[in-house]
């Protein structure tokens, strides 16, 4: 084994734990470690989209009225009714800004999905103009001022979109904090049965022992000490395999025009995940002592 202690009179590295336990181990911290990545990446992506929406308001100019006129007629028509809203909203307390949002800027999004400018401009389309509340805003006034000037237009605050994908966050969130107590749950079961077994393995030698005088304190630190070595063991394995990958994934997100959640640039994030073999150890070293002490009360 790579990691030795003091010598001791039970021969537990020969037993089928020293082969169980340190790949049980590490596919857990793998799973482990990928959760909290996903839990970090999870909470930052909805708190940046949050901040972005929920500090602007978008009006939804339709041009209803004006399909059977000419494009150019239809683009004068509407461009005087939103004129006309934005006339009525910028006088209203708690405006910081209000502009709409350029035609050649709605083409450029459009064009992915419609085709190019020359088909884009044949459609009736709607006009959106943006606004950036501040304080003292009232949403019932500017509801109010909208619905008399263009009682045709849609005013859309990003609320309810905002909410459901909030709800939906909060879901995964508590699914993925679920799965990493589950993760733990399955790790200590795993120390507990290869522990059992140990002590089944070697139930012989544990009776000499008692013979000869040793306390079950003594076995138990035996026991205890071989496992905490298997499971940090296991835990650098897991910790090696799931911090590369990623590692990797965060890297092809970054080609891809992806944001690195601000959590990820944390030291404390770094250690938090590197405290994970420490912890795991610590909780195998427990439960295998807790462990070989009920059992020897039952079986001595």
């Amino acid at each position: 084994m790579a990691f030795r202690s003091r010598p001791s009179h039970l021969p537990l590295e020969n037993d089928s734990s020293s082969r169980f336990l340190p790949s049980m181990v590490a596919l857990m911290v793998a799973l482990l470690t990928f959760s909290i990545v996903g839990l970090a990446v999870l909470h930052d992506t909805v708190g940046r989209w949050a901040t972005q929406i929920d500090g602007s308001l978008t009006i939804q100019v339709p041009p209803t009225g004006f399909s059977q006129l000419e494009p150019e007629e239809r683009d004068a028509a509407l461009e005087d009714r939103v004129q006309t809203i934005i006339a009525a909203v910028s006088g209203q307390p708690g405006v910081a800004r209000i502009a709409e949002l350029s035609p050649d800027k709605m083409v450029e999004l459009l064009e992915p999905w419609l085709g190019p400018n020359e088909m884009i401009s044949d459609l009736p389309i709607p006009r959106i103009i943006e606004i950036t509340p501040s304080t003292g805003f009232d949403y019932n006034v500017l509801e109010a001022t909208v619905s008399k000037t263009a009682p045709e237009a849609v005013l859309d605050d990003h609320r309810i979109w905002l909410e459901r994908i909030s709800d939906v966050a909060v879901s995964v969130e508590m699914a993925l904090l679920a799965l990493i107590g589950v993760l733990f749950a399955a790790t200590t079961l795993s120390v507990f049965f290869a522990t059992r077994s140990g002590l089944s393995i070697h139930k012989s030698i544990i009776e000499l022992l008692h013979l000869i005088g040793a306390p079950d304190s003594y076995i138990a630190s035996q026991f205890a000490r071989h496992t905490m070595r298997l499971a940090f063991l296991g835990s650098l394995i897991g910790i090696g395999i799931a911090l590369p990958v990623s590692i990797l994934i965060g890297y092809l997100g970054l080609r891809a025009g992806w944001q690195i959640p601000t959590a990820l640039h944390l030291p404390l994030f770094f250690v938090l995940v590197l405290f994970v073999p420490v912890t795991i150890s610590a909780v195998a070293w427990l439960t295998a002592k807790r462990t070989v002490l009920q059992v020897l009360r039952r079986m001595l």
